[in-house]
């Protein structure tokens, strides 16, 4: 059929309006009227807007291999599963990475401790630049973020107090804190290379 004046050229049909197109024209239909919004669901799930593409990548790519075998109706709220099994995979490597940056406080130098269990001043000093450092990362930090740290770390309030106070989610606490903590333990590492 031929494009009339008002018809914008060889666009592929979209699978609602085409239920009869090739299965790969239509299933590419689909993943491109499905992209922002699956974005927009995965932004509230990861930590960065790259995160969330990243995983909006992944999931489409994971989807491929139920192109064939699942009916046009499964697409979607299969597309969102794996997409949310994608991002909580994110977050489980995050955390790992984390934790294999941690040095249990067993593997520390405690040379610098003088007699009597006293800090010798060489270490008094350093601990003091420590801790100005990590006070400066946290006067830097964005206010929200800056405001759920201070509730959690200096007043002792809870993550689900702090979500209730904040008007957040117990989620979105913990993101607010890891990155706070992160921050903290960047400006530091940075100051001791």
């Amino acid at each position: 059929m031929a494009n009339g004046p008002d018809d914008p050229p060889d666009l592929p049909p979209r699978a609602s309006e085409a239920p009869d197109a090739p299965a790969p024209r239509r299933f590419d239909s689909f993943l491109a009227q499905q992209y922002a919004g699956l974005v927009t669901f995965l932004r509230r799930r990861t930590v960065s807007e790259q995160d969330a593409e990243d995983a909006a990548q992944e999931s489409m790519a994971r989807l491929l291999r139920y192109r064939e075998s699942e009916p046009v109706s499964a697409w979607k709220p299969l597309l969102f599963r794996i997409a949310t099994n994608v991002a909580n995979d994110q977050l489980r490597q995050a955390q790992t990475q984390r934790y294999r940056a941690h040095v249990p406080l067993e593997e520390q130098d405690l040379a610098a401790v003088g007699e009597g269990g006293e800090p010798t001043p060489e270490q008094r000093l350093a601990d003091r630049r420590q801790l100005e450092l990590v006070l400066a990362a946290i006067r830097n930090l964005p206010e929200k973020c800056r405001h759920v740290f201070l509730l959690s770390r200096f007043h002792g309030l809870s993550n689900h107090a702090i979500a209730l106070r904040c008007g957040i989610s117990v989620r979105m606490v913990e993101k607010q804190i890891t990155k706070a903590l992160a921050a903290c333990r960047d400006r530091v590492r940075d100051y001791g290379a």
